[in-house]
């Protein structure tokens, strides 16, 4: 490894503030090398410098927040996984959970449970026993209300010859 891969490294994985000495330390590359490779790292917006004297850094970026709504104890929605999946029922004609999950490379049931929330919002919808995308105005409020059984709901009133009229 070279001493930048080594550093990057070491700032992946280090939370905590940091200086040249720290890094030094931890990672066996010599002092002026890391001093060398510290602007460059600034430039590149890997790290970000919070004190000047003595020069303090920390890494760029180190508290992702991801917003969403909880529907499960443990499911959060993300709304880039929701226009992800979105993407795909636009793509093909899909009639099953499993064929649309085996086309996003997740589980059924992360599956089931995105359909659940966006038909629930009036995003996704089932018209002639395949799932398609009726409008993305209200993916944002993704998770916000789950109403349980609505695909059972949805595959009964194609099975009469009937689908839901959404605003």
């Amino acid at each position: 490894m070279t001493d930048k891969e080594l550093i990057l490294n070491f700032i992946n994985q280090y939370d905590r503030p940091f200086n040249a000495e720290v890094i030094a330390q931890l990672t066996n590359v010599s002092r002026d090398a890391i001093e060398k490779l510290l602007p460059e790292l600034i430039q590149s917006q890997a790290i970000k410098l919070i004190e000047d004297s003595p020069p303090i850094y920390v890494r760029a970026n180190r508290f992702q927040a991801r917003i969403g709504y909880q529907h499960y104890r443990g499911w959060t929605f993300s709304i880039a996984d929701a226009h992800s999946l979105l993407d795909i029922l636009e793509q093909g004609r899909y009639k099953s959970i499993r064929e649309i999950a085996q086309a996003i490379g997740k589980s059924r049931q992360w599956v089931y449970i995105y359909l659940e929330a966006l038909a629930s919002i009036e995003v996704v919808d089932m018209r002639g026993f395949i799932y398609v995308v009726f409008s993305r105005q209200n993916v944002l409020k993704i998770g916000r209300k789950v109403q349980k059984g609505i695909l059972g709901q949805l595959r009964s009133l194609n099975k009469i010859g009937c689908y839901r009229l959404l605003s």
